[in-house]
């Protein structure tokens, strides 16, 4: 039960008290009115305006002490108006009394017809007598119409709180001091332990406000909270500015306005009435505005809309009624929607937030967070008291039990993901002008290009940007927000890749069974009609800015053109392409083009409070009037900020300021104008910190990309022809060296010896090199060719471990340095060394295979071939280092040819290389590579089905390993002899030459042996109906191949964890399986496995008995293996059409299908073949001998061979066909 007390003013000024008990119908006690003189004037309004908005902008100086003393001046005020209006007659001080002494829940509820009398700042009235105001200390403060009746709740319905957040800033840019509630707000709603939705308006019109409540209520999702952040002002202004007359809600004063855009772009003031309509038809109980008009008349406007509002049928407005940080509404925000969930009424949740505000009232400041004591910001209207009571509220922590979190990871497939690509790599801080641009572009020109130098935060900023839309209603789906970074090498890198990640996104499975055109059309279709968002990241790879360290071209003229129409067709639609890049891409043509700058000034505030965290004496230099100046000249810029911001916590900033404009920015010419000027310059001063040695080490780094490694770093200096600024330093000191420009923020530690560069550092030390060094082209050139010698002692290192160490760390760490290893190729190739070139591309090539660098490898084959080989095309001479180093890459070329199974290129590649060794003096690597060229003739006969010849080849190799004791190649050999005996169907021969293998592989450390030993073990089990051993296998495969980030491992265990799932009868599991395997196939344009992929989804949609499905996979199917010349593949494409078509009743066509299987290899039954002869048995047992001889002369053309017809009958007599 809550007591009121009453104010009424009246429009002479007269206020009468009144006390009103919480019972229905009772009236308010009668009281005599009096003249309310309230206690301050015009400045000191102002006076309380400066200090809520504008006060911590700059709080130096004289600014501070009229800060400080505004603040305690808001006691004095509040207790001059509590006196004003309850010592001003006896019975308001009684009423006041008697409330106060009963104990109980006590509202002050405030009701007038007059905006200006509303609008006072009611929530600072302090009774001299208590130690706090009464709106902190259990008073609740409501403002109300005239005569309003306060009895009553009224209650809303819903389980969960729906939240439409209208953001309407048409001033864009020019709006400076615009910062975004929604996005804070959204971070803290997460821990809120309730179901909330918090949806944005977009486009922020009148008319989308109201199509967008009405399709919720119609949809049963109603919105119970329209939430406005924004502007407000009067429709009139200058006319009210000039009358000096006082807004009343009735008569002809100007009211109050709400600023939405149009359409197209620009403000359209909205009268409150027209948007009171518009929330009163949908029956919107709630409103949220956070909508003022900073200025004398900020507090009156957001009191005529408020009360609009009210009038027009709302229950509750809760308003700011000053400017208000982002923050700050943000934490009132979540404690209000947190007392809601717990069943509170609106009227204390407007408490509750107020009391949040009060207890963390620190607030973003130049000199860090600041006490401001803004808890009287927010303030009620209501009609009556508002609740929630049937939102579901969560409990506080959810524990799964230990089996069921083991069932979970037992039935449900493993996703494959590596995380959410829109995942924020450390903090993100501001942009909020940068948001709102993007949403009115990617509204309005629909395709936007974010565009910036190196560490500008583009990436980070679209995956925020990606996060808001999908957390806030900007696609019709959560997961379409799709990103797609460019990485030059990968099969996806065009048009195509583009297309099949959006494809497979958002139509799934179907989408695999279209054409290139049908996909393109299909994509741009889904596009125009929904709304989806992508992210197209680094860009600059495609054209502008090829990289420079690896192989791959740029994409040519076609695909550019490709890019264009897309682009062009999908800026008509519903749909919005986000574009990151370092170019402006202006071969893009009439796009939309966003530059990332700086930070606003409150971003770039907040962003210091991260910063200098670690460092609490920096905090107090920021009171230091210099500081603002020093804050100046960094711009924003977060580099820039990183990197000096962290001195504060030794050297004053008028100390750092000046040496900014003293040193740096000339070394980098024409590229330190400008924005970027502040960067030159905070790189300069924070390396001005190292000592003179460790300056002179540290120019090294600009012949590094993208990282550096201590290790590497180490060797170099141990290298004879290095300069002496590089010499006598050990990898520990390297590391320190290292560390100490981590903490000046110019590297960023990895781990492990490895250290991320800037992308401007190597810029500035090379400028820096230059300039300092009259020798710099010949130091330049002796630390390039002593570096390549560190890095190829490097490669070493790193093919111990990939064979028989840690070949996850390997892989790793080519993943971060493999710029800097491409980089060192293409300069060992330039320079004739040929040694050094073989030991980077060796591990370069693991790499390139385990991640699907199909296309760097082409790139790299081309160049090295042109480096070594004579102008005709004859390869060098195989002993010489040219020829060794052409001799590895082709036959890793001839290796991927045979896995695209491009057979008969590689056939004649390998029978090529063998007759050029042949020609070789007999030695022990003659040897080794006759045995690999044996190997790789057995994998070609393999993969034709041809078994016999397949082992002769293997056995040959196996023969020439055991010589040599080479134990991995002999693990390759027992292997591959396992896949002839596993494809013969002898389970325990290929189950010991397998073990063989895998013993190796443990010994060695072999992991990526291991895993494929694993593999095939988990295939026999299977193939011997032992599922739950061959899936442990599969599992221990897969295990390894996360771990070394073996993408095509990868999509081969997802594969064979469908099968065991389909085995066992669990469809849904094998299909989810089977589209992760299709998914990475996609990506690395793995032909082969993408039909393989397309087959066992054929498979379980004929399971499921939709065989028009089933045979559209198994004609996708049968297309590429056709094109690849894969007979094996042929066949099984073959065979599952026939047992279709015997599904379907069509026995005739099913046997012509079965009589292609067989046929395929001149040896009658074949093991590839599979159960192929026993299916042609039973079909002959059903159409009979005549049938059989007729088809097969139709699909032959020629007669049945007795050699059939008599295993026909051998299998009939056994009674197999039935």
């Amino acid at each position: 039960m809550t007591d009121r007390l009453l104010i009424d003013l009246s429009d002479d000024s007269r206020v009468t008290v009144s006390a009103l008990g919480d019972v229905a119908g009772e009236l308010p006690e009668p009281a005599e009115p009096f003249l309310l003189d309230w206690p301050w004037d015009a400045a000191d309004a102002e006076e309380l305006r400066w200090y809520l908005e504008d006060y911590l902008r700059n709080p130096y100086a004289v600014y501070q002490d009229r800060g400080e003393r505004a603040a305690q001046r808001l006691t004095e005020w509040g207790r001059a108006a509590f006196t004003a209006v309850f010592d001003g007659s006896r019975a308001a001080r009684d009423a006041y009394v008697k409330l106060r002494l009963q104990g109980g829940p006590v509202e002050v509820v405030i009701r007038s017809a007059a905006a200006h009398q509303l609008s006072l700042p009611w929530e600072l009235l302090t009774d001299p007598t208590r130690p706090a105001p009464l709106a902190l200390d259990g008073v609740r403060i409501r403002r109300a119409l005239p005569a309003a009746d306060l009895g009553g709740t009224f209650a809303v319905a819903g389980e969960r709180l729906r939240v439409l957040m209208v953001i309407s800033r048409p001033a864009g840019d020019r709006d400076v001091g615009y910062r975004m509630v929604a996005r804070p707000l959204m971070h803290r709603l997460e821990a809120v332990r309730g179901d909330v939705d918090l949806v944005v308006l977009r486009p922020p019109t009148l008319d989308r406000l109201r199509e967008v409540l009405a399709e919720a209520r119609a949809a049963g999702q109603p919105f119970q909270v329209v939430h406005f952040d924004g502007h407000g002002s009067f429709s009139d202004r200058p006319a009210l500015v000039a009358s000096g007359i006082p807004v009343t809600l009735h008569g002809s004063a100007p009211q109050g306005v709400l600023v939405f855009e149009k359409p197209g772009g620009g403000a359209d003031r909205v009268p409150a009435d027209r948007v009171a309509a518009a929330l009163g038809e949908a029956q919107v109980p709630v409103v949220v505005l956070n909508a003022c008009q900073s200025g004398a008349l900020g507090r009156d406007v957001e009191a005529a809309v408020a009360t609009r509002l009210l009038q027009q049928g709302a229950a509750a407005v809760v308003a700011m009624a000053f400017s208000v940080y982002a923050v700050a509404a943000a934490e009132f925000m979540t404690a209000f929607y947190e007392r809601l969930f717990a069943g509170g009424q609106v009227a204390d949740a407007v408490s509750a937030g107020r009391a949040r505000l009060a207890d963390r009232n620190t607030r973003p400041s130049p000199k860090g967070l600041l006490p401001l004591q803004d808890w009287l910001v927010p303030v009620l209207y209501a009609r009556q008291d508002v609740s929630f009571p049937h939102l579901h509220r969560l409990p506080a922590s959810t524990t799964a039990s230990l089996g069921q979190i083991l069932d979970d990871v037992r039935q449900q497939p493993d996703s494959g993901q590596q995380g959410d690509p829109l995942a924020a790599i450390g903090g993100f801080v501001g942009r909020d002008g940068l948001f709102y641009d993007l949403e009115v572009a990617t509204r309005l020109q629909k395709v936007v290009l974010l565009q910036g130098p190196g560490g500008t935060g583009k990436t980070e900023l679209a995956k925020a940007f990606g996060r808001w839309w999908r957390d806030t209603g900007g696609v019709d789906k959560p997961d379409w927000v799709i990103w797609h970074s460019f990485e030059p090498g990968l099969a996806s890198f065009g048009l195509p890749g583009v297309l099949a990640a959006i494809g497979r996104q958002v139509f799934g499975a179907p989408f695999s069974q279209l054409d290139d055109d049908e996909r393109r059309d299909a994509v741009l279709r889904v596009m125009a009609e929904y709304r989806l968002l992508l992210i197209w990241d680094n860009f600059e790879s495609v054209h502008s800015m090829p990289d420079p360290t690896g192989a791959t071209p740029p994409l040519d003229e076609a695909g550019r053109q490709q890019m264009i129409d897309f682009l062009t067709a999908a800026a008509t639609g519903a749909s919005a392409v986000l574009i990151t890049s370092r170019s402006t891409e202006q071969w893009l043509g009439d796009i939309r083009r966003i530059e990332v700058t700086g930070l606003g000034r409150e971003e770039a505030d907040e962003y210091t409070d991260d910063l200098l965290e670690p460092y609490p004496r920096a905090t107090k230099r920021r009171s230091d009037l210099a500081f603002a100046d020093l804050m100046t000249m960094l711009a924003g810029h977060p580099l820039s900020m990183r990197l000096v911001l962290p001195h504060l916590d030794t050297t004053d900033p008028g100390a750092i300021l000046q040496d900014l404009r003293d040193t740096g920015g000339h070394l980098l010419g024409e590229d330190s104008k400008g924005r970027m000027g502040s960067l030159a310059g905070s790189i300069a001063y924070s390396y001005q910190h190292l000592t003179p040695e460790q300056q002179e080490a540290l120019l090294v780094l600009c012949l590094f990309h993208s990282a550096t490694d201590a290790g590497v770093l180490g060797v170099l200096s141990t290298m004879a022809n290095v300069p002496e600024q590089f010499r006598d330093r050990s990898s520990a000191d390297w590391v320190a060296l290292l560390d100490r420009a981590t903490e000046l923020g110019l590297v960023t530690a990895l781990g492990a010896g490895m250290y991320t560069i800037h992308p401007a550092l190597p810029a500035y030390l090379a400028a820096r090199w230059q300039h300092q060094q009259p020798d710099y082209p010949s130091q330049r050139a002796a630390t390039e060719s002593a570096l390549l010698d560190a890095h190829t002692a490097f490669a070493g290192w790193l093919r111990q471990q990939i064979s028989g160490g840690d070949a996850g760390l390997a892989f790793t760490v080519i993943r971060v340095q493999r710029h800097t290893l491409g980089a060192m190729l293409g300069y060992a190739l330039h320079t004739n060394r040929h040694n050094e070139a073989t030991a980077i591309v060796q591990v370069l090539s693991s790499y390139w295979d385990a991640v699907g660098l199909d296309q760097e490898a082409r790139g790299w084959t081309d160049r090295i071939q042109h480096a070594t080989e004579s102008p005709d095309g004859s390869p060098p001479p195989l002993d010489t280092p040219a020829g060794r180093l052409w001799l590895f890459i082709v036959g890793e070329h001839a290796s991927r040819q045979a896995a695209a199974h491009q057979l008969d290129a590689a056939e004649r590649t390998y029978r090529d290389i063998r007759e050029m060794l042949n020609t070789q003096p007999d030695t022990r690597t003659r040897s080794s590579y006759l045995a690999t060229c044996y190997h790789q003739l057995g994998v070609v006969a393999e993969m034709r089905g041809e078994l016999d010849a397949a082992e002769q080849w293997y056995q040959q190799s196996l023969t020439i390993n055991e010589q040599l004791g080479d134990q991995p190649g002999m693990s390759t050999s027992y292997h591959q002899l396992g896949r002839v005996a596993e494809l013969r169907g002898e389970l325990d021969a290929a189950e010991q030459w397998y073990q063989q293998s895998l013993t190796i592989n443990e010994q060695l450390g072999d992991q990526p042996g291991m895993s494929t030993s694993y593999h095939q073990l988990g295939r026999v089990a299977e193939l011997r109906g032992e599922l739950d051993a061959a899936e442990q296998r599969y599992q221990q495969s897969l295990t390894i191949n996360k771990q070394l980030g073996n993408q095509p491992g990868m999509a081969r265990s997802y594969h064979q964890l469908g099968i065991v799932a389909q085995l066992r009868g669990e469809l849904d599991a094998a299909e989810q399986w089977y589209q992760q395997s299709l998914t990475i196939e996609e990506q690395l344009g793995n032909r082969p496995g993408m039909a393989t992929s397309y087959g066992q989804l054929g498979i379980v949609a004929q399971l499921r008995g939709d065989l028009d499905a089933a045979e559209q996979w198994y004609q996708q199917s049968l297309t590429i293996e056709e094109q690849l010349g894969n007979r094996p593949g042929m066949a099984t494409s073959y065979g599952q059409l026939g047992l279709l078509a015997e599904a379907r009743g069509a026995s005739r066509k099913a046997l012509e299908w079965t009589i292609r299987c067989v046929t395929l290899f001149p040896v009658f039954p074949h093991p590839v073949t599979g159960p192929a002869p026993h299916h042609l048995a039973r079909l002959t047992t059903a159409l009979g001998w005549d049938t059989l001889h007729q088809v097969w002369r139709d699909v032959t053309g020629q007669q049945l061979p007795q050699s059939v017809i008599d295993h026909i009958r051998t299998i009939q007599n056994k009674g197999s066909a039935t």
